[in-house]
């Protein structure tokens, strides 16, 4: 990519989160043994865990929505080198998509307004005996009023468990990001920028890039432990058309 659209694209990272090799691991095991047939990713960005579920799931499709064309063109090109591109599709619309056994919304509840309508709205995605999962902020530890501030209204565990079970869902598994997956992550995001600086095309490049880095890191660093990132695997009760 040019200077202009590398930085900010997570090249250093698999996962657009605080997941690790060994959570996603995890998590796609316990989805893969719920054998979904049909998979949407909602906010998929470039689909790294919507491609190893279909890798994992032979008998499963998959289809990704974003708007980021960038992202797009490498979840595309992951699909090709993977031989999954006849198994996965993707577009930038929710528009005429029917329910699915598995929809995956990873941080990207924003896609619905709020989390509160995202519940709502993704609901009606998921097929009776289906499943969401949900990657969603929460405050781990009481914010201070500046935090609040700059990320908005978030709920506690309890308050995001509740506005799950609140619309009809039903908590089936949990996974809390540690200090070492938010660590892991806010590091490699910003490697884009440290990059230019270890590796400057131009003095002023490598200025602007540290000038950016150093906000973005002191940004976290504040947030850290305070801001939680849980990954909630929502059921929503009914029996499933496939008969489970």
């Amino acid at each position: 990519m040019t200077e202009t659209t590398r930085v900010g694209y997570y090249e250093s990272l698999n996962f657009n989160s605080p997941m690790t090799e060994d959570s996603a691991d995890r998590l796609v095991g316990e989805l893969a043994a719920t054998d979904p047939r049909r998979v949407l990713d909602v906010g998929c960005g470039w689909a790294e865990l919507l491609l190893r579920l279909l890798a994992t799931c032979p008998n499963a499709t998959g289809h990704g929505v974003d708007r980021d064309d960038v992202l797009i063109d490498r979840a595309k090109r992951n699909a090709d080198d993977r031989d999954l591109s006849s198994r996965v599709s993707f577009s930038s619309s929710l528009d005429g998509l029917d329910p699915v056994d598995l929809v995956l919304n990873i941080g990207a509840e924003h896609v619905f307004g709020d989390l509160d309508r995202a519940l709502v709205e993704l609901h009606k995605l998921v097929l009776p005996g289906g499943r969401l999962l949900l990657g969603t902020l929460f405050w781990e530890q009481p914010p201070p009023l500046d935090l609040v501030e700059a990320m908005g209204e978030l709920p506690n565990l309890i308050g995001l468990v509740d506005a799950a079970t609140s619309v009809g869902w039903r908590p089936l598994g949990l996974k809390v990001a540690s200090l070492d997956d938010w660590d892991h992550f806010e590091f490699g995001y910003l490697m884009d920028w440290e990059q230019q600086v270890m590796a400057p095309t131009t003095q002023a490049a490598a200025d602007r890039a540290a000038e950016d880095a150093d906000a973005r890191r002191l940004s976290y660093l504040r947030r850290r432990g305070i801001l939680g990132f849980a990954f909630l695997t929502l059921g929503r009760p009914g029996r499933s058309p496939q008969g489970g």
